[in-house]
């Protein structure tokens, strides 16, 4: 993407562009093509045509790079554009997110929880729309406070997908609908859409910490730190803090379900920094590493069918090696036996688990 000066007065545009491509007049669109039968009966037709309507715009695909230029030295001009822009992206990207709900196979759109999630997004999307314009600083107060709450909502979104998995296997849905293609690629692009909002989301509420206004506060309370911050993204992230983090929390989740846990070994060049957003790094090398943990205790520890069980110290520790530089990566190797050849084909599907029930934190959602 052609990086480019990222101000409030682009960002104004940029939304005043997308808010005329969808509002010939307030919400007076035009007739649209909507499939009734999957649509939230509690929402107007009105309401119905015009999440069809977003739903044409694409998306504005920003880069940390100007992400960060807007909110370097936030002010509440700043906060004020952010909450315009986010009041008339939003919509769209949450229409999109409707639409792939709605594009499901009957089996599992027809599921409790699936019907569930649609109507909080329609919701959602009524709420950001229907919002009146936070031009002033006291609508975008309103605004963000109703964000931090639609957010929170949101947070069960991984749960009702999974719960949705579960429905469909106790109603007998066959194995080959759970996971189909159709499936594995519509969730893909809605969690891959749901990031950037929760993302866009984050970022306006660190502003609105990060805004001057707070900042003289913090100034004059003498609790002002090195701000290696611009709202959620770090500018000065380094990745040995997070894995050390990450390695620390999947080590007690391991020990907490299979009573034990292997060492972590970690090599290469651990000062390197980047920019990135560490919650999102955190959860990825997570996953990882609690993935590669219990993979070893499996196979070698106290969970195995070995007559040599292996403890403690004594278990083939996990490495990881950091490398690169202005592209950088990361290595996690262990010798929990790999992949099977007859699962290859499936690790990549939303509806694939090697994990038992009742592992808590250490098997995540049991999907995907």
């Amino acid at each position: 993407m052609k990086s480019s000066v990222y101000t409030a007065a682009s960002i104004q545009c940029r939304a005043n562009a997308i808010y005329r491509t969808c509002s010939a007049s307030k919400f007076g669109f035009g007739k649209a093509d909507v499939p009734s039968s999957r649509r939230c009966m509690t929402l107007s037709r009105e309401q119905q045509n015009m999440i069809w309507e977003f739903v044409k715009v694409p998306e504005v695909q920003l880069s940390l790079n100007e992400i960060i230029r807007f909110g370097r030295n936030a002010d509440r001009h700043t906060l004020v554009a952010s909450a315009l822009f986010l009041q008339k992206d939003l919509p769209i990207r949450l229409a999109k997110r409707i639409r792939e709900l709605e594009s499901l196979p009957l089996p599992m759109y027809s599921t409790r929880s699936i019907k569930a999630l649609a109507e909080l997004y329609e919701e959602s999307f009524i709420k950001i729309a229907e919002h009146p314009p936070p031009k002033m600083k006291a609508l975008e107060e309103q605004f963000s406070t109703m964000l931090a709450g639609l957010k929170n909502k949101h947070n069960m979104v991984q749960t009702n997908i999974a719960s949705a998995f579960l429905e469909m296997t106790r109603q007998g849905v066959p194995k080959k609908f759970v996971m189909h293609e159709d499936v594995q690629d519509i969730l893909s692009r809605f969690y891959t859409g749901r990031i950037g909002m929760r993302t866009m989301i984050d970022q306006h509420m660190a502003l609105r910490l990060d805004s001057e206004d707070n900042l003289k506060q913090k100034q004059a309370e003498g609790k002002v730190s090195v701000r290696n911050f611009v709202g959620c993204i770090m500018t000065n992230c380094r990745i040995y803090d997070i894995l050390m983090d990450a390695v620390e929390d999947a080590r007690a989740a391991c020990k907490m379900h299979l009573k034990d846990a292997p060492s972590v070994l970690v090599d290469g060049n651990l000062d390197l920094c980047v920019q990135y957003h560490p919650e999102h790094l955190y959860i990825i090398v997570f996953e990882l590493i609690k993935n590669s943990l219990r993979a070893t205790v499996e196979l070698h520890g106290r969970q195995s069918n070995s007559h040599q069980a292996l403890y403690g110290d004594d278990l083939p520790p996990t490495r990881i090696t950091i490398g690169g530089g202005s592209d950088c990566y990361i290595r996690i190797s262990d010798r929990g036996g790999g992949i099977p050849p007859k699962s290859l084909g499936s690790i990549w599907s939303f509806g694939h688990s090697t994990a038992p029930q009742g592992m808590g934190e250490l098997a995540g959602y049991g999907h995907g």
